[in-house]
């Protein structure tokens, strides 16, 4: 922002560079601090406002000039935790009422899950994956898109066959049938070697009467509790694993941990898949 105009002329002054007459570049400055709640400091520097406050006169000052895309290159990054979550907020709501296309550009990975109605996400400029939030977390179609959209188990396999719907692979855990639908970029050839793409969540998602797949068991042999889950590190037949456990759960180290979970919870990926 300009740090010696207020508020009324920070928003406008795209609107003065165009040749907008001052009541009009008013009229339309002042409807667009009330969007963003803060028509009644609009006498106010930028100095005189948090940081939150001065995300919002950028963000009325952009759309001002009613762009048919606005580019938010990180935004948000220098923000604390608490207001960055509450501006998420309130730029989705923005975008919702405006409806101008916002391309939000983030390394973020909750905040794009949070705000996106589709993601895009690249690697050296490559695109590895495009969809949904859901899609992308729970259906990844690369590797570097499963890893990076979030904590994640990789357990190298290779096929063993199949039949009735079914894929048969090894690990380093045993053989274990997965279902067809497991498999993003369809089932590979037999002695193919695939990686299996298990979210630490999924380890506590088996439910009765839900097909499952059993990986066997595991020793717990560290844990730390982060509010909503605990966090768990778990040995299995010389694997590495993580997963999360219930807050409500009293994970202990040396502990067994049965590793089951829902067979639709599985992602079977190939090396070099992807978009």
């Amino acid at each position: 922002l300009f740090p010696h105009m207020c508020l009324r002329d920070n928003v406008g002054f795209g609107l003065r560079m165009r040749g907008m007459a001052r009541a009009e570049r008013y009229e339309k400055a002042f409807s667009y601090l009330d969007l963003v709640g803060l028509r009644a400091s609009s006498a106010k520097k930028p100095h005189e406002l948090s940081g939150g406050q001065r995300q919002r006169v950028a963000l009325a000052r952009a759309l001002a000039v009613d762009p048919d895309v606005l580019l938010l290159d990180e935004p948000l990054g220098a923000l604390d935790l608490k207001l960055r979550r509450q501006m998420q907020d309130e730029l989705k709501a923005i975008q919702k009422r405006v409806g101008t296309t916002f391309v939000h550009v983030t390394h973020d990975q909750e905040e794009a899950l949070a705000m996106a109605d589709r993601i895009v996400v690249m690697n050296k400029g490559r695109i590895e994956d495009v969809g949904t939030p859901a899609s992308i977390y729970m259906r990844p179609r690369s590797l570097f898109s499963a890893g990076f959209m979030g904590e994640v188990n990789f357990l190298p396999a290779r096929m063993r066959g199949t039949a009735a719907g079914e894929a048969e692979v090894e690990t380093a855990l045993g053989r274990v049938a997965l279902p067809a639908a497991a498999f993003v970029s369809g089932v590979p050839a037999d002695g193919r070697d695939i990686t299996l793409c298990i979210r630490p969540e999924h380890f506590r998602s088996a439910m009765p009467d839900t097909p499952t797949v059993s990986l066997g068991r595991g020793r717990i042999t560290g844990s730390a509790f982060f509010g909503t889950h605990h966090r768990c590190h778990v040995a299995a037949a010389g694997a590495a694993l993580t997963a999360h456990l219930p807050q409500t759960e009293t994970p202990e180290v040396g502990a067994e941990l049965d590793l089951r979970l829902k067979a639709d919870s599985i992602v079977v990926l190939q090396d070099g898949a992807g978009v």
